[in-house]
């Protein structure tokens, strides 16, 4: 399965405007509040994450990094929340990343038009949008690109192009630690 995730920055004011709008127009999957630490390589990206809302935990696993290209594999193994620290043990253990970053992240998870939006906030990126669809056959993937574009055109909402994208995460990744 091929994720594919576009992100981009909102004001404030756009991102009270678009929980307005999708509690209206879409499907409120729910609030998904999360702690994450993000392991970063140079050319993947691990997460240990406790999902505060859902109640449990996962690692993820994203087969580039943010800014590396918008179509990847992505995998998730889900955990009892209890089992938060333990996997986080263990992966501050086995792990040797480039960079480690840690962060609160606010979030509500909406469907609209058969799209996954996440509209968040968090310190490092402050308010901002992730719009994905997941996707079997990489025949679809150029589809789907003009599907979410347009969606986030209507929306008057802007993708961030993937050079902004590595800017953005090479600039916060300077200010995260090797070890936590």
């Amino acid at each position: 399965m091929l994720e594919i995730e576009k992100r981009g920055f909102l004001t404030k004011k756009k991102y009270y405007e678009l929980i307005k709008f999708f509690n209206k127009n879409g499907r409120f999957l729910g609030d998904d509040d999360k702690d994450v630490v993000y392991y970063i390589f140079n050319n993947k990206l691990l997460k240990a994450v406790h999902n505060i809302s859902k109640k449990n935990a996962k690692i993820s696993l994203k087969m580039n990094k943010i800014g590396d290209g918008s179509v990847f594999p992505e995998i998730e193994v889900i955990f009892n929340e209890k089992d938060y620290p333990k996997i986080k043990f263990i992966l501050d253990k086995i792990t040797n990343p480039d960079k480690i970053m840690k962060g609160i992240q606010k979030r509500k998870n909406y469907i609209y038009r058969d799209c996954e939006f996440a509209v968040k906030w968090s310190k490092d990126w402050g308010y901002h949008f992730e719009v994905e669809k997941v996707v079997e056959n990489k025949k679809v993937v150029a589809g789907v690109l003009r599907e979410i574009e347009s969606i986030v055109s209507e929306l008057g909402i802007n993708i961030m192009s993937e050079e902004e994208l590595k800017n953005f995460t090479k600039k916060a990744e300077e200010n995260a630690n090797k070890k936590l």
